[in-house]
């Protein structure tokens, strides 16, 4: 998208192209069709050519997942963090009031000392009626971590207009003593 880099006096010092508002301090959004050209004051009407600006991360609505629970005939929670056994079914849910009907692509992280990815499984969401329901199973022993961080730059890089807000979930896949 362009935009023009505005003095204090308002008039524009530069245009330029950029891929996000956000990526220059003071950047102003400019229409393609804006026959505005530096030297010139910025007007916003003129700039815009009655076209809106994207939605910066900052203007979107950010939705909470609360009453996350994990369903598994033998998973566990320790502490904060949930035992789950290798290769068995699990099922995570979350109220997320305002989410729209839809699915939503969910990066597992695994992660060695609970923080640095190795790798990622990829899991499908269901969202019905403020529900999020996501199905899976680990096929590595390991420690795996959901973050909001991690799908909230999913959800920036497919352009969704909302964000997620939840607290970091933990597992540890484990293989089970026979």
């Amino acid at each position: 998208m362009r935009a023009a880099l505005v003095s204090d006096d308002n008039i524009i010092a530069n245009i330029i192209r950029i891929d996000s508002l956000s990526d220059i301090a003071g950047a102003r959004f400019m229409s393609d069709k804006s026959k505005l050209k530096i030297g010139d004051s910025y007007d916003e009407t003129l700039a815009h050519c009655e076209e809106s600006p994207p939605l910066s991360n900052q203007q979107l609505p950010t939705i909470t997942l609360s009453n996350v629970s994990v369903g598994s005939t033998n998973a566990r929670l320790i502490g904060k963090i949930w035992w789950v056994p290798q290769y068995e079914q699990f099922t995570i849910t979350a109220q997320a009031e305002g989410l729209p009907n839809g699915g939503l692509m969910v990066m597992v992280e695994r992660v060695i000392n609970a923080s640095t990815p190795v790798d990622d499984v990829r899991f499908q969401a269901l969202i019905k009626d403020g529900q999020v329901t996501m199905t899976g199973k680990f096929e590595l022993s390991g420690n795996y971590i959901i973050t909001a961080n991690r799908l909230n730059a999913g959800l920036e890089r497919i352009g969704a207009p909302f964000r997620l807000s939840f607290e970091t979930m933990e597992f540890d896949a484990y293989v089970p003593a026979t």
